[in-house]
């Protein structure tokens, strides 16, 4: 009782008044045309999505069932006090109100009441589960777990329902206009058509509606498989866990994880099931995506509230490591988790995702429909204003209504929407195959727009194989690492020692010199790359990833793996392959007391270990070894001594030496090598104690009375006073497609921006390398510099912007405003306000559907100086617009020394330059960047966090994968285009002009409308579904990036070129086949113009009305088989953008591309059945035609072909042209 009541206590001290619950439980409720938006401090737009929402709702009503409770009980014991004329021992406020409201918003299911992992003592967690906190499970144990708890999956949102994704296919876009063409066309027959109905009315609308299911089926068809397809993505990289099971750490599946798993979280991971911890160090982790809040959470190991989601002993499914590391027992899995059961709650609430190209596909229906009903209500007022009266009886109101469908029917592009599903899912299994996963095949869209891609290098440039070539110490002190191990006997520090030479250098070895022997000393203790087995397929936790090889007396295998850091897996290596060192034995005699683990800011490691040879139980005779291990230029100010060649002593730095220590790094760094210095600094274990208690003395002030320093936290561990040891020298090699990838994005107008943590040289060197600086601008041409001072005279900071480091180009004082990050002229929204009116949020919503909500300003972009620059990361913060300016308007790019803050920094102002920015990362830090870039790729690799902040990942790590998938999204624009410009002129121009022409010009109607929809539904479709697996053009990465809002799938250069160009030649052929045949036929051109009513009376023609008709018929159908052939030589022509067909030709090469071949056969296949099969003639009115009078459209689309390939010449050999310029 005493437990339980100490339990109520503490809900009352935590819970909230119910006010403030009842406005919590108000707060962010999801509505029609609601922003889920909240804007930060710095104006960035945070999203709340419907899972936080859920969150937030399961907490608050956990909260006020636990205040429910309380009070229920407490009630309870005051009636029990009262009857036993005893006096309560709680104190109940007067919340009558209040409870009330309780009662209201109590739910039934109270399943969350009944969690006590968070409460009850952690011997109790592991005795409930079976656990042991130092062996894990036992594998008996987890097989009953898994029969009892299943597996640690979610089940799937349920998929939308496919038959409702089938009604939207044959209700939205074009299907929609269609049918009200198809409800025209019935209501054509009867009742307008009464007395004398005409068949073919009636037959149309089948016909349309045919078409609307063949369409509908086909669009769903394809995006049901584009689902599956992205949908696998997920399964090509499973999520992995490390685990303790049997005594030893694993990596396995996060599935194979049940309730009693001890499992160990890092910085970087993601959370793999509900887990209450058992210790932390500095934990944090990030819980926005079921909460909401950006702010990452603080944990610890104790109960901080009574509500089972609100404690931070608590961390959840799918939360994002940010900090620290910590272990922890898992407690629920799967669908038992929070996760779960948030899902359950959101299960069907998910809209569909609104691609680029579907804005597209929107923004051209409007035009459709603005010119079709421009163009009906053209007809009409002609017929009613004129026609009508002048014309009686020539156009009936039945007539113009199935012209009108005529103009519906022409102007959609029936093939367009289709192409749009089918290339998608074309590009889907294209990324697939190549092992790029991207969360949304809107993705791929923002590849033809990219203009600048920033880069790490290590994992992404290079290998991330990175191994000590050289061990230098002192002033001449220097152990060349041989490539190939000699396995010997693995040593600890109480063995014999080796001796140097060809032999490896060994911890004892008392002929080598006392610095080297630090130096492999600080390898094994100042590293944190640990061996780990895995059952798991493959693992991405880090980038240093190394499996070891089974031979002589080491202790691997197939399954062991190395994890950590790239530096400290070659580190690890080269004291177990190349010293003969047992690291784990060396650890165990040496334990850590203290660390700083390495980030990207400090760019340091610390550790502090006492010394086997010293364990005694005086603490003045106990010493504590601290090793820095970090880059030389940012540890060797913390230097006060160093160790010479070959002595046991320690000398006082010098500047001098410390010259000629930065000399050393800079002839390394040219070399393309990475350095690494080692310090270390001895103190007792008395010492060492009075050092901690200081710092937590101060820790422990009040923040206002705490001591304000620029010097890092290091946990109490020495600031200073260190003695400098060495350095090693570690290479990690270049891939070798990258410098090929580099040269192809060079040539595609893309920069790549190198943003590295590596010393300016040694970044220099790989840019080289790689060919980001090239020989032809950087290399011969030089490379600039900022050299950042402070003018104590004029009191500001002089920026000096040099050339070759020696040639200063201009001096720029620096403005005050050089921190800010804010991007000018970009607002990015991701919903709708909700403060306007009904009309507004209507428009807008309207909008949404035809605009991008990322708004970007139009920027006119910097010339780009002809040059390369190298930036160092200290000299970011000082940079203002016109220094940014400077530095981004280089033609090839290196930041070293950089972090990923300044990363985002970076990507930032690229973005407020006009650039559209592609960013690689693969650590924690890189989520900003990789979020705020408008293409973030993670590497797979890389840490959880990173891939969840990630567009998509590259699943080989490989940064030609990324220059692939640039083209990919190149080739899908390209091919849409194509298909536009295949349809539009045989599709809408040449069969709306002689409409225009029969009610104008009062000639026959050169093109029935049955010939009309058989030539949009069938020919021209089929041709356009081939056009979309076209082969890239031999041109298409050495075009500019497209411009963002200005380059659209259908713009006015390709209506230009389509309608006027094309189409106008293509009709043109139409009526000259069709006229000749009038002609042939002994019917003179002034019998056919402007006779409207009086065709075959005034002037008179010694024809029948039946033979008319026949005539009639038979002109229609050559004018249809004449655009048939029109368009089959457009359809060739149309493959092509730039290039000339004989170098893109579909018969053979590697443009080869038989379904156009196919589509040609089809389509012919289809224009004879139309006219030669009787069926179709006596329906439809269709005739044969005469062979002689399609010859003309021969050699019409001969010259159309050749007049295309000319043009295209043109545009090659005058890119500067007005041609050039109107090329679509």
């Amino acid at each position: 009782m005493v437990r339980r009541q100490e339990t109520h206590l503490q809900t009352s001290r935590s819970a909230p008044s119910s006010a403030n619950l009842s406005r919590r439980m108000n707060y962010r409720r999801a509505s029609l045309f609601t922003s889920n938006d909240r804007e930060t401090e710095d104006g960035s737009t945070n999203i709340i999505g419907r899972d936080c929402i859920a969150w937030q709702t399961m907490s608050q009503q956990l909260t006020l069932q636990l205040e429910q409770r309380r009070r229920s009980e407490l009630t309870n014991l005051k009636v029990q006090s009262v009857s036993s004329n005893r006096k309560p021992t709680h104190i109940i406020s007067n919340t009558t109100d209040a409870t009330i409201a309780l009662d209201e918003n109590t739910i039934e299911d109270e399943s969350l009441l009944k969690v006590d992992v968070h409460v009850i003592p952690l011997e109790k967690v592991v005795e409930r589960f079976n656990s042991d906190l130092t062996n894990g499970l036992s594998d008996d144990i987890v097989t009953q777990h898994h029969a009892t708890f299943g597996y640690n999956k979610l089940t799937p949102s349920r998929p939308p329902s496919l038959l409702w994704m089938f009604i939207k296919q044959l209700l939205i876009g074009f299907n929609g206009i269609l049918w009200i063409a198809t409800l025209f066309a019935f209501l054509s027959y009867k009742p307008f058509g009464e007395p004398a109905p005409d068949i073919s009315s009636l037959g149309l609308g089948v016909i349309l509606i045919i078409v609307i299911f063949a369409s509908a089926l086909f669009n769903f068809y394809q995006e049901v498989k584009s689902m599956k397809i992205v949908a696998s993505f997920s399964k090509m990289q499973p999520a992995i866990a490390t685990v303790k099971r049997n005594g030893n750490e694993m990596q396995l599946n996060a599935e194979q994880l049940v309730p009693g798993d001890i499992v160990r979280i890092r910085m970087g991971e993601k959370v793999p099931a509900d887990c209450r911890l058992i210790s932390c160090d500095d934990l944090q982790v990030n819980t926005s995506q079921l909460t909401g809040e950006s702010a990452p959470v603080n944990c610890t190991i104790k109960c901080t509230d009574m509500n089972f989601m609100e404690s931070t002993n608590i961390i959840f499914y799918s939360s994002l490591v940010v900090q620290g590391t910590g272990e922890a027992i898992v407690v629920n899995i799967g669908d038992a988790s929070v996760l779960g059961q948030v899902g359950k709650m959101t299960q069907g609430t998910g809209g569909s995702e609104i691609t680029g190209l579907h804005r597209e596909i929107n923004r051209f229906m409007v035009f459709v429909i603005v010119a079709a009903l421009i163009s009906i209500i053209l007809l009409w007022i002609t017929w009613a204003a004129w026609l009508n009266n002048a014309q009686n009886g020539y156009i009936t109101v039945n007539g113009n209504i199935v012209n009108s469908i005529g103009m519906i029917v022409t102007y959609i592009p029936e093939g367009l929407p289709a192409a749009v599903t089918l290339v998608l899912t074309i590009v889907a299994k294209r990324m697939y195959k190549q092992k790029v996963m991207v969360k949304s095949l809107a993705t791929i869209e923002a590849f033809n727009c990219v203009s600048v891609i920033a880069t790490d290098k290590t994992g992404t440039l290079t290998k991330s194989q990175m191994t000590i070539t050289a061990l230098l110490w002192g002033n001449e002190g220097e152990y060349m690492v041989p490539i190939h191990t000699e396995h010997e006997q693995n040593e600890t520090s109480e063995q014999e020692p080796s001796i140097i030479g060809r032999k490896r250098p060994s911890l004892s070895a008392s002929d080598i010199a006392s610095a080297m022997k630090d130096l492999i000393l600080g390898a094994c203790l100042c590293n944190n790359a640990t061996k780990q087995s895995s059952l798991a397929n493959n693992t991405a936790d880090n980038v240093g990833n190394s499996t070891l090889e089974t031979n002589g007396n080491n202790i691997s295998s197939p399954s062991i793996q190395l994890v950590g850091d790239a530096a400290d897996v070659a580190l690890y290596q080269l004291c177990n392959d190349k010293c003969s060192m047992d690291i784990e034995q060396v650890k165990k005699k040496n334990p850590r007391i203290n660390t700083l683990p390495f980030n990207s800011k400090n760019k340091f490691m610390i550790t502090a270990n006492l010394l086997e040879q010293t364990s005694t139980n005086n603490d003045d005779n106990i010493t504590v070894l601290v090793t820095l291990k970090g880059a030389p230029d940012f540890v060797l100010s913390r230097c006060s001594s160093y160790k010479p060649d070959y002595e046991d002593e320690m000398l006082p730095m010098t500047d001098e030496f410390r010259s000629f220590i930065q000399q050393r790094q800079e002839t390394l760094g040219r070399s393309g090598y990475r350095v690494i210095a080692m310090l270390q600094q001895k103190m007792t274990k008395h010492q060492y104690d009075n050092l901690i208690e200081t710092y937590k003395t101060s820790k422990s002030q009040p923040q206002h009375q705490q001591t304000v320093s620029d010097e890092p936290d290091l946990n109490g561990l020495p600031t200073n006073n260190y003695c400098f040891i060495g350095m090693f020298s570690l290479l990690d090699p270049a891939r070798p497609e990258v410098p090929d990838a580099v040269l192809k994005a060079r040539r595609a107008h893309i920069r790549i921006a190198m943003v590295t943590g590596d010393h300016p040289t040694t970044a220099a060197a790989i840019a080289k390398e790689v060919n980001i600086f090239s020989k032809q601008i950087s290399i011969d041409g030089g490379t600039d510099t900022l050299k950042i001072e402070r003018n104590t005279e004029i009191g500001h900071t002089q920026a000096h912007f040099m050339r070759n480091t020696n040639t200063c180009l201009e001096t720029h004082i620096v403005s005050e405003r050089t921190t800010s990050i804010q991007v000018k002229g970009i607002k990015r929204t991701s919903n709708l306000k909700m403060k306007s009116n009904i009309f507004k949020r209507i428009l807008d919503w309207l909008l949404f559907y035809l605009r991008d909500p990322n708004q970007v300003k139009d920027i006119d972009k910097l010339k780009l100086i002809p040059y390369g620059v190298v930036v160092t990361g200290g000299d970011i913060h000082s940079m203002d617009d016109y220094m940014w300016d400077w530095v981004l308007s280089h033609q090839e790019i290196v930041f070293a020394r950089a972090s990923p803050e300044q990363k985002l920094r970076i990507v930032m102002e690229f973005s407020k330059r006009g650039e559209v920015v592609a960013v690689t990362g693969d650590g924690t830090n890189d989520a900003p960047a990789l979020k705020q870039a408008d293409l973030g790729i993670a590497m797979a690799a890389g840490t959880d966090v990173a891939k969840e902040a990630g567009d998509m990942v590259l699943l080989d790590n490989n940064f030609s994968s990324i220059i692939s998938a640039i083209e990919t999204g190149r080739l899908l624009s390209d091919n849409l285009k194509k298909v536009a410009i295949y349809l539009l002129p045989g599709g809408s121009w040449s069969e709306v002009i002689p409409v225009f022409f029969n009610t104008w010009l009062g000639v026959p109607l050169p093109l029935s409308l049955f010939l009309a929809v058989i030539f949009c539904v069938l020919n021209d479709v089929v041709n356009s579904l081939a056009m979309v697996s076209e082969k890239a053009e031999q041109d298409i990465m050495s075009r500019p990036p497209a411009i963002r809002r200005k380059t659209h799938l259908v713009d006015w250069k390709l209506l230009v070129h389509a309608y006027l160009i094309i189409g106008t030649i293509e009709c043109f052929t139409g009526f000259f086949c069709f006229f000749w045949y009038y002609s042939s036929e002994g019917i003179p051109l002034q019998s056919i113009f402007f006779t409207y009513a009086n065709y075959g009376s005034d002037p008179p023609i010694n024809k029948t009305s039946d033979e008319l008709l026949v005539i009639q018929q038979t002109g229609q159908s050559i004018y249809y088989v004449a655009l048939c052939i029109m368009q089959m030589f457009n359809l060739l022509s149309a493959r092509t953008r730039y290039v000339s067909f004989f170098n893109h030709n579909p018969f053979y090469g590697k443009a080869r591309n038989l379904t156009i071949i196919v589509g040609i056969i089809f389509s012919t296949a289809v224009g004879l059945i139309i006219t030669l099969v009787p069926w179709f003639n006596s329906v439809f009115k269709t005739r044969p035609v005469p062979i002689k009078y399609i010859c003309p459209a021969l050699g019409f689309g001969a010259a159309l072909f050749v007049f295309d390939e000319i043009r295209k010449l043109l545009v090659r050999r005058y890119p500067n042209s007005f041609l050039a310029k109107m090329a679509w």
